[in-house]
């Protein structure tokens, strides 16, 4: 009998080994192959955080590997965003870079309703996640013309609020409890984090008291910055515990989390540069074949599997080989359900880099050439290498923050965890700072690993497959169907053909679905492109056997995700002080360029002696540049109606005399349907069915006599003129059956930053000079042959603290910040 029972026991224990060490092997492998299937991160560094309409959004798009923040190897194509208070992509730019940067910008038309715009990056690979893992920036926006009342004012500043006093309260604040590594469990002494915010999610300082079921006190805690605070508490079997905060001479009672009777738990202490973990259990076996995962950011660098049944052990891991960032500690139960996780951040000093910035000069007058040296080095003085980017703006009109947001917390904080990080620069303010450190980790215990969830990454990744490609280029793809008929969908020959100054062609077969796709293509200028579809090939003169095939095209550029705020949005502030200089100095800018050109207009008319138009008549002069029809029966110009982005093209049709519109269907004076053209194009209304008030410039309407210059155009043209110039992006032209002709837009490429000569520019020693920025750099690369940088440009007029604020990422995949100050006296 005892021999059986042995055996038994041996059988089981085998039993439970192989199960226990099946599971590591799956943990190691879906954590292998989450880096190999790595995500990518996007990251936007702008010029200033706030605009008046009329002006230009500098940026500067990084894009990274998620694990190690080095060059992604994966996708080369970002897509930018500017997207309005009601959801409407106002603006969207598509960019190619090859190594880990690449700049751009957007102009904030001066029609433009005010408001709180966002900012949103992301590539085509990234979409496979929610839209909450795509890069989203607040930007407020000024219209001067109707912002010269500060009253309704909302804006995005970085500048931190105080945390609210007890004594300020006037309404029962929200405490929420953190207890360390998940649960409280009754006997194991456990670290509770608390958070503390009110119903306008500000911090809250608050003193109290931890009692329990039977109002006797265990301990006091009180909260510090950003609500933060914690208290250790051991739970009792059959008792409950609360929190006792007095508001107002009242007692309001929050109750704690319920410990459970028997479970696991993981204690962390971090010493910077040595992490000490201690793992305890309660329950019948103990700890044995649980199993404790360490990783960063998916990288594992630290696994125990216990074998023994102990209830408790200690380890001690060296930092020293670990990136800065988070780490995650889980610990799986004996069947593989994790039953704690305790997150850490890892601000290692060798990982250090330093930015060094040298001035020719210490203060500077004004109109004063400023030529700076930037070069990068690591804590040993070692040159460093990597991709940077500079602005200097007006602290006065603008203002930085070394609390805000920056690549460095981005990358290294706000991209990895759940919810908001409010004001994540001042926990890298100062070096050895215990406090910062001491609330950096309540902010680990208060939030959680938002990349992934383990039962997700175990369980279901292996099912699931990317929809969405890495995007190296641009591709140009659609489905040919039947000429007539059903028009279903079948398999023909296509061509493709790049009419530019080095044309290109490539023939492909559509598969049986009749999808085809070409690429990827870089370019960044407009492309006159053909695409030609036949039945059998190009080579066959029968033209009853070689039938011409319809074809559809894609619009890829402009099918962009649903818009969704995160939580990584920062919450509206109010600082009258600066938003009041910012749009003096903004007017001043303002008037400083109407005085500009009206003077020069004069100069004009005493030369030419021409007489001085009316803005409208110069507008109608700007447009008509862009017609080869002379003057329209009829106009619209998007530029009357401010807020037209959200109407349809049928929407501003029905609004010309004479113009009828039913449904999808579009008459001139109750005649047949007009001919319409896009940029010159001629195009069918399904073509344009889908275009906004937002890709449109303006309308022309020609009706009789005026329509003449177009053949078959007794029903009248309707021809309509997009922003770009350059038609909306892959629209179906239709020049006969089995042939497609359009413009095939390029990546976009960044205009430069006009930045004043004042020893050898004409204009600029009759003109003021006011700038809130007052340069930009968008691309500052140091290579080995190149390790430091030279950037040099010119003081304004005006007399100020300027900020040089320098973001980037090393070719290590460090992400580096440096802000310092430039007088100008």
């Amino acid at each position: 009998m005892i021999k059986k029972l042995v055996i038994c026991i041996t059988v089981i224990t085998l039993f439970s080994f192989t199960i226990t060490n099946n599971f590591r092997e799956l943990v190691i492998e879906k954590l292998q192959n989450y880096i190999g299937d790595y995500p990518e991160k996007v990251y936007v560094q702008t010029d200033k955080p706030y605009y008046a309409t009329g002006e230009d959004i500098w940026y500067t798009a990084y894009l990274v590997n998620g694990i190690d923040h080095k060059r992604s190897d994966k996708s080369r194509v970002i897509y930018v965003e500017l997207i309005n208070e009601k959801d409407s992509i106002v603006s969207k730019k598509q960019l190619y870079t090859k190594d880990i940067s690449v700049p751009g910008d957007f102009k904030i038309k001066k029609e433009w309703a005010p408001g709180n715009y966002m900012l949103r990056a992301y590539t085509n690979y990234m979409r496979n996640k929610d839209a909450d893992y795509f890069f989203q920036k607040q930007i407020p926006i000024w219209n001067l013309a109707v912002n010269d009342s500060l009253n309704n004012t909302v804006v995005d500043l970085e500048t931190p609020q105080p945390p609210l006093l007890e004594k300020e309260l006037v309404e029962k604040p929200e405490i929420n409890f953190y207890p360390e590594s998940g649960y409280l469990i009754n006997g194991l002494n456990s670290k509770v984090a608390l958070k503390v915010k009110d119903k306008q999610n500000r911090d809250i300082i608050v003193k109290g008291n931890i009692k329990d079921s039977d109002g006797t006190t265990i301990c006091p805690f009180e909260t510090f910055e950003f609500g933060l605070g914690y208290i250790t508490i051991t739970p009792e079997a059959n008792k409950s515990y609360y929190a006792s905060v007095i508001i107002n001479n009242q007692e309001i009672k929050y109750p704690l989390p319920k410990a459970l009777p028997q479970g696991y738990h993981l204690s962390i202490v971090n010493n910077g540069h040595q992490i000490i973990l201690k793992a305890t259990a309660n329950v019948g076996l103990g700890l044995k074949n649980s199993f404790l995962v360490a990783h960063q950011r998916g990288k594992l660098f630290f696994e125990k599997l216990e074998t023994e049944n102990k209830n408790t052990y200690t380890i001690k891991l060296n930092t020293n080989n670990l990136q800065d960032g988070v780490a995650s500690f889980t610990l799986f139960d004996n069947s593989g359900k994790p039953v704690c996780e305790r997150l850490v951040y890892v601000n290692n000093p060798v990982n250090d880099i330093n930015i060094n910035v040298s001035k020719n000069k210490t203060v500077y007058k004004t109109r004063d050439k400023v030529t700076i040296q930037i070069d990068l080095a690591d804590k040993n003085g070692n040159q460093a290498l990597g991709n940077l980017s500079m602005s200097v703006s007006d602290l006065d009109a603008v203002g930085q923050n070394s609390k805000s947001e920056n690549i460095k917390t981005y990358l290294l904080l706000n991209s990895d965890l759940r919810g908001n990080i409010e004001n994540p620069g001042y926990f890298f303010e100062k070096e050895n700072d215990l406090k910062r450190h001491y609330l950096l980790d309540l902010v680990m215990l208060t939030h959680g690993w938002r990349r992934f969830t383990w039962n997700h990454i175990l369980y279901n990744a292996a099912t699931e497959k990317a929809s969405f490609k890495p995007e190296t280029g641009i591709y140009i793809s659609g489905r040919t169907t039947a000429l007539k008929g059903a028009k279903q969908s079948f398999s023909a020959a296509t061509r493709i053909t790049f009419m530019g100054s080095d044309p290109y062609q490539d023939k492909k077969q559509s598969n049986a679905n009749g999808i085809f796709k070409y690429g990827p293509f870089i370019f960044n200028d407009s492309i006159p492109t053909l695409i030609e579809a036949r039945v059998k090939d190009f080579k066959s003169d029968d033209n009853r056997k070689n039938r011409f095939v319809n074809i559809l095209l894609e619009d890829d550029f402009n099918n962009s995700p649903k818009v969704s705020r995160n939580t990584l949005l920062k919450p509206n502030v109010n600082d009258k002080r600066k938003i009041t200089n910012f749009i003096k100095q903004s007017q001043s800018i303002t008037k400083i360029e109407a005085e500009f050109e009206e003077s020069a207009r004069v100069l004009d008319e005493v030369v030419i002696t021409a007489q001085r138009k009316s803005e409208r008549e110069k507008r109608n002069e700007l447009l008509n540049e862009r017609t080869d029809y002379g003057f329209p029966s009829n106009r619209i110009d998007l530029n009357d109606y401010p807020n037209s982005e959200s109407l349809t093209i049928f929407d501003l049709l029905a609004m010309v005399p004479g113009v009828n519109v039913n449904n999808d269907s579009i008459s001139i004076r109750n005649g047949g349907t007009p001919r319409i053209f896009l940029d010159g194009m001629p195009v069918e209304i399904t073509d344009i069915s889908y275009i906004n008030g937002s890709e449109i410039e303006f309308i022309d309407i020609l009706k009789g006599a005026d329509a003449a210059f177009f053949s078959n155009s007794g029903n009248g043209v309707i021809a309509i003129h997009s922003k770009t110039g350059a038609g909306i992006r892959n629209i179906n032209v239709k020049r006969k059956p089995g042939i497609i002709d359009f413009k095939a837009v390029g990546f976009y490429t960044a205009r430069e930053f006009y930045a004043p000569d004042h020893l050898n520019g004409f204009d600029e020693a009759i003109k003021r000079d006011i700038r809130t920025t007052l340069h930009w750099e968008p691309k500052i690369k140091l290579t080995r042959d190149a390790s430091k940088s030279e950037v040099s440009f010119f003081t304004s007029d005006t007399r100020s603290n300027y900020a040089i604020k320098i973001e980037g990422v090393t070719e290590t995949g460090i992400p580096v910040y440096h802000l310092t100050t430039l007088e100008v006296d």
